[in-house]
């Protein structure tokens, strides 16, 4: 009974949840609703019947707008998550030989069996409601200790910046940048007072503040999200007016309590710049990412649009590539870190059009501004606080046009259960066309929600790296394995796998090092570490064919680079060192081989022998 009874609450409450995604309400004035009819605030999407109207501003008005539907089109069959079984073909029945001179009888043929199918493959759906009340974490604005001086008469957003020490005196900040989910950012001055006044169209803004004197060592900036209705009023995310009708906002402290007391484990573990938020590519880890060892809790959250409406059931949808990105981190790991999933049943419909945030274009747009509004209107349907990562994904129809890219977010999200911490959405390089393109995307950046750093560069600036690292090019099918200095800065190799060497006390007289395979799971050392500077390390790792790595057995080798922790991410900071002959723009010929000797920044490295199992080096000062 008490089996049953779980059994009915669970379906209630899968109904209950299931009703409230992928269908915009419809009002019981419904006669109300129709072209060229009046409504109230922009971008608003309502149903009346098979029809869709969104409320859209028509000169000065707002108005009813039918949303024109393309016609459907017949999907192409895609791929299942488990290849469809072949029927075994059942055998010819032959006779059975007989002493007997009568004809032998024709054998009843044996019924071919129809195969089962295999069951459909889904994530698990989530069904633990929403947690905190709405509303409940809302901050209260505090309450200004002088008089303001007067606002203008248009003025519908009233702001102060205080000081984050002490939020009953100014921050003297010069001011903030604001910016329209489809516009530009625009510098906004403080008055002398403190007070910033600005006349917003309906829309939604995000909010950007300025460090005091420009001081990034003390201070870090703060975005706010904010809305202006279709009658003129504001409303900032999480943050309630004080009784002046002020927003007080502020700024982030830089807070780096935990490098100050790292301490490293030998000379090998560089510092990361000091104040780093997000990612870095040295010592000690970023505070606030996903953990590197234990079962990490993900959440799913479909997402779709009045111009581009998802099909079918985002548990099948979205199953391979989740599965796959987890199977990925548990190789790369050695089985230290493992995903766990629940999605919503259904795709949660935005109030807004897929080109609002005008992400068209690779890294342009607000993606900030569309991430923390598809985290707030899923923030009443769930409960944040029971995940480590969020996950928000468009429909794989999306438009490169609508939404160009995903990019990853490690930053803190206010939202009623407490905060978001680590997510990203996805867009339409989500989904190109190349073998695991969905997978490797997500674990791309969920890498960088681990902390790593883009290991690309952009045009006009060379490559640096290759094709050798997931957080390189994820779109390659050849070494796509974490390299051997993003696995120790997780922890994801161990120090009984890596040697460290300090390039002063080398002499020119060799040492010799024999270094594993760096894919696969076997005991001993797998890296190489020389220290060049504070800020440099040289490494040293035996890349084969294994694992996720695909690489030609003429272009397998010992893999030298330097990484330097005081280059920012994507400017080229990891540096893949050639072997003599080396030529390809991707570096993918550049390991050396049995007989290859080069010098780097002073330190001679010479591959003697390369097998199967290792590779023998001798390194010498040069």
């Amino acid at each position: 009974m008490k089996s049953k009874a779980r059994k009915i609450a669970t379906t209630l409450a899968l109904l209950l949840i299931a009703s409230t995604f992928n269908l915009a309400p419809t009002l019981s004035s419904a006669a109300q609703i129709k072209a060229g009819a009046v409504c109230k605030k922009s971008g608003v999407i309502r149903s009346v019947g098979a029809k869709e109207f969104i409320c859209k501003k028509s000169g000065k008005k707002l108005l009813w707008t039918q949303v024109v539907k393309a016609k459907p089109v017949a999907p192409t069959p895609s791929p299942s998550a488990t290849p469809t079984p072949t029927p075994s073909v059942s055998p010819s029945p032959t006779a059975t030989p007989t002493q007997s001179v009568s004809p032998t009888p024709t054998p009843t043929p044996t019924p071919t069996s129809t195969p089962t199918p295999t069951p459909t493959k889904t994530l698990t759906i989530y069904t633990g409601g929403r947690g905190a009340p709405e509303g409940s974490s809302v901050a209260k604005s505090v309450e200004l200790n002088f008089t303001p001086q007067s606002a203008p008469t248009a003025t519908n957003l009233k702001l102060w910046i205080y000081d984050p020490e002490n939020n009953s005196k100014s921050a003297n900040s010069p001011g903030l940048y604001y910016r329209k989910s489809d516009g530009d950012w625009i510098l906004a001055r403080t008055n002398s007072d403190g007070t910033i006044y600005l006349t917003l169209s309906a829309g939604t803004y995000t909010l950007d503040t300025i460090e005091p004197n420009n001081n990034t060592t003390k201070y870090k900036r703060k975005a706010y999200a904010a809305t202006i209705d279709s009658a003129g009023k504001a409303s900032i995310a999480q943050l309630g007016a004080n009784s002046q009708g002020f927003f007080t906002i502020t700024l982030d402290l830089v807070v780096v309590p935990v490098a100050s007391t790292f301490q490293p484990a030998n000379l090998c573990q560089l510092r990361g710049p000091v104040g780093s938020s997000s990612v870095t590519n040295g010592f000690p880890r970023v505070p606030g990412r996903l953990p590197s060892s234990g079962e990490i809790r993900a959440l799913i959250i479909p997402v779709d649009f009045p111009d581009v409406i998802g099909r079918g059931d985002p548990a099948e949808i979205y199953y391979e590539m989740a599965t796959e990105m987890d199977a990925y981190f548990r190789k790369v790991s050695d089985n230290r870190v493992s995903f766990t999933y629940q999605v919503l049943p259904r795709y949660l419909r935005m109030e807004f059009l897929s080109t609002a945030y005008n992400l068209g274009t690779w890294s342009g747009g607000d993606s900030l501004g569309y991430w923390k509004a598809t985290i707030a209107a899923a923030d009443p349907f769930v409960d944040y606080s029971k995940f480590d990562v969020v996950y928000v994904f468009s429909p794989k129809s999306i438009p490169s046009t609508s939404i160009a890219y995903g990019p990853a977010f490690p930053t803190a999200v206010k939202v009623d259960d407490g905060f978001v911490m680590n997510g990203t959405i996805s867009g339409a390089d989500a989904y190109q066309n190349f073998p695991g393109a969905s997978w490797k995307w997500m674990a791309h950046e969920t890498g960088h929600l681990f902390g790593l750093h883009d290991l690309y560069t952009i045009p006009p600036q060379a490559e640096t790296f290759g094709e050798w690292d997931l957080m390189s090019l994820n779109w390659t099918t050849r070494a796509i394995e974490l390299n051997a200095w993003n696995r120790y800065l997780t922890g994801w190799l161990a120090e009984s796998q890596i040697d460290c060497l300090d390039s002063v006390a080398i002499s020119s007289s060799a040492v010799t090092r024999n270094l594993l395979p760096l894919v696969e799971k076997v005991s001993g050392q797998k890296a190489q570490f020389v220290k060049l500077s504070d800020t440099k390390i040289l490494i040293m790792e035996y890349r084969t064919t294994g694992g996720y790595d695909v690489i030609p057995e003429q272009e397998e080798g010992v893999l030298i680079y330097t990484v330097d922790t005081t280059i920012q991410s994507i400017r080229g900071g990891w540096q893949v060192q050639r072997r003599p002959g080396s030529t390809k723009s991707n570096f993918s010929d550049a390991a050396l081989r049995t007989g290859d000797k080069i010098t780097v920044s002073g330190i001679t490295i010479e591959v003697t022998s390369l097998a199967k199992t290792s590779a023998s080096l001798k390194i010498s000062k040069g």
